[in-house]
């Protein structure tokens, strides 16, 4: 009986060896690959490389990344956390930049390529602004002319990334004409963010936004 036992186990270890060992081997073999070739269509290789030229080596640029490479859900129960998940877990962001020595992401860009409005458009829209304000990441909006705006690109990352400074700009006051001076705001909700305020203080109070990207006449 011992014997008849041992031929049994003896049968059913080999017939597993093969079935790992070759069967498996067989099917992989029946499916062929291909290349589908570049990760990016042409308007999203020109801004991708507009990016790499605005953050220079303060920042390391990453496109198509998964949302749920970069964010999760903050669910109380297993079913909120689920429902949740799945709202993102087919979504990505078109790039992100992030910390160059810990890849922590910093800013999430959008960029609209000028497709026409559409229903799925607005839904994403809607997604991208809920999360990355629920999570505290910087959203920025970008278009396809900034990959020729590179100086603009570079102020928009610069409000949000310290390390990078932004191309020298003069700006004139729009409420009395004198040139513009940048500073720093020291304290309250804005404390470290950087702005434009008129030369002629206090006589002007005229102040900017650092990261107002004024558009070509």
């Amino acid at each position: 009986m011992e014997y008849v036992a041992i031929v049994v186990v003896l049968f059913v270890a080999f017939y597993l060896f093969i079935h790992q060992r070759y069967l498996k081997q067989d099917g992989l073999k029946d499916s062929a690959y291909k290349k589908k070739g570049s990760l990016l269509n042409s308007k999203e290789s020109a801004f991708y490389n507009a990016l790499i030229a605005a953050v220079g080596q303060q920042a390391v640029v990453m496109s198509k990344v998964t949302m749920t490479k970069v964010i999760a859900p903050k669910a109380k129960d297993k079913k909120q956390w689920f429902i949740a998940n799945n709202r993102i877990a087919k979504s990505h962001f078109d790039f992100v930049v992030c910390d160059p020595r810990s890849l922590e992401v910093r800013v999430v860009i959008e960029l609209d390529d000028g497709s026409p409005l559409s229903k799925g458009k607005v839904e994403r829209q809607k997604l991208l602004m809920h999360v990355c304000q629920s999570a505290g990441i910087p959203l920025i909006g970008a278009t396809i002319k900034h990959s020729y705006q590179v100086g603009k690109l570079r102020r928009l990352l610069a409000a949000h990334i310290d390390l990078i400074e932004a191309d020298k700009e003069v700006r004139f006051c729009k409420r009395c004409g004198s040139p513009m001076n940048i500073k720093t705001a020291t304290h309250g909700d804005y404390k470290g963010r950087r702005f434009f305020t008129c030369s002629r203080q206090p006589h002007c109070t005229y102040t900017e936004n650092y990261n107002v990207v004024f558009e070509d006449e």
